[in-house]
């Protein structure tokens, strides 16, 4: 009788939903068909596969990707489910991939509300848009991870976090953004990049993507604006700033300094000024030199010289990334919902034409950057002779 009693306290699967009746999707790509539909594309772990990926003696991938098509997700998905065998749990998915033909033609929330309502659903995959059919991304072999569903997940975050050139825009944000009308974000787009024998994905820009009606722009907002929009935004976290040297300097050509970031803050206020919006905004940086090439910084002269320079460098190029996204009249800077929040009297009056005021809006820019630190060497280039 006692082990009996027992047994009635062991753990178990008591509503037979047992691990070998699930199939764990890593990662969907969505593109459209011919027909207007939708064909999903889904890596799925593959339980018992070696995780070694040197292993000769493994019994295959670590994953196994399916395709279906249907003229809604919810088809495809069982579809897919049907193939496998098993039924889909979608609790592990890493990435959301959109074609780019699907994110230019289609709502993104009919793919959302797929997603939003399925059952265990992680929040906190990242959605990207991808050049050309997403499909083919959950083709390639990941270069260091499992799963290619991992690797993008990967990139995305580092790009994020180590050099300001993406944001991590999960399920759950983009969820939150689409309740309010009129939104306007940014969403990262894959490209694939050969390299020697493999194929990599790399993040090459961003798409604007507006609520609603959800859908992205035709265009890509460039690489080389995209550090100073997350600088703006208080998602920039770390990365390097390139200082050119002057051309007519013995490292001249395309030689640069660098300027590591550590630590960003930014501040942007927004007042009328004449009817008309004046956002107002301040940048302060904290770093020290990545590399010092054909500047010195030994002196307190020199080192006052070299951080005028860069906040020169910085206060143009973010001006530049300013006039890039007024001209399409994208507030991805979120300036509108900062309005909202602070002055809803105001935002009443600028609401319905938000977008035109926008884009007519006087912009300003103040950057405060502290040197912290010039690296083990002193602050000097290491062989050649510094600019004066």
């Amino acid at each position: 009788m006692l082990l009996l009693g027992a047994l009635t306290l062991l753990t178990g699967c008591w509503d037979k939903n047992e691990l070998t009746a699930w199939g764990f999707v890593q990662a969907v790509a969505i593109d459209l068909t011919e027909s207007g539909g939708f064909r999903v594309t889904t890596q799925i772990y593959r339980p018992g596969a070696s995780e070694s990926r040197s292993d000769t003696s493994s019994s295959g991938k670590s994953f196994v990707t399916l395709t279906s098509e249907a003229s809604t997700i919810s088809q495809a998905a069982g579809q897919i489910a049907a193939q496998l065998g098993r039924n889909l749990q979608w609790s592990h998915m890493r990435a959301l991939l959109l074609g780019e033909e699907a994110a230019l033609n289609r709502n993104i929330g009919e793919i959302l509300d797929f997603f939003s309502r399925s059952q265990g659903l992680r929040g906190s995959a990242f959605v990207m848009t991808t050049e050309g059919l997403a499909n083919r991304y959950l083709l390639i072999n990941p270069l260091i991870e499992n799963t290619i569903g991992q690797q993008l997940k990967t990139v995305e975050r580092l790009s994020s976090l180590q050099a300001g050139a993406s944001t991590a825009l999960s399920l759950i944000n983009l969820e939150i953004l689409a309740q309010s009308p009129g939104s306007v974000t940014l969403l990262p787009r894959l490209k694939l990049l050969k390299q020697q024998s493999q194929q990599a994905a790399i993040i090459d820009g961003m798409n604007v993507l507006r609520l609603p009606p959800g859908k992205i722009d035709s265009g890509l907002v460039p690489i080389k604006f995209v550090d100073n929009i997350m600088m703006i935004r208080g998602e920039y976290k770390r990365g390097l700033i390139t200082l050119p040297c002057p051309s007519d300097g013995e490292a001249g050509g395309e030689a640069a300094d660098l300027f590591k970031v550590g630590n960003a803050k930014s501040r942007l206020r927004v007042v009328s000024s004449g009817g008309l919006p004046n956002i107002k905004i301040h940048l302060s940086l904290q770093g020290g030199v990545g590399e010092l090439v054909c500047s010195s910084v030994l002196t307190k002269a020199e080192h006052d010289r070299f951080v005028k320079r860069l906040e020169e460098k910085v206060t143009s190029d973010t001006l530049e990334a300013l006039e890039y996204i007024q001209k399409r009249k994208a507030d991805v800077l979120f300036a509108g919902l900062r309005v909202e929040r602070w002055n809803p009297r105001l935002w009443k009056q600028w609401r319905s034409d938000w977008p035109e005021l926008f884009s007519k809006a006087k912009v300003s820019v103040s950057v405060k950057i502290d040197l912290t630190t010039t690296g083990m060497d002193a602050g000097s280039p290491l062989t050649s002779q510094p600019h004066p």
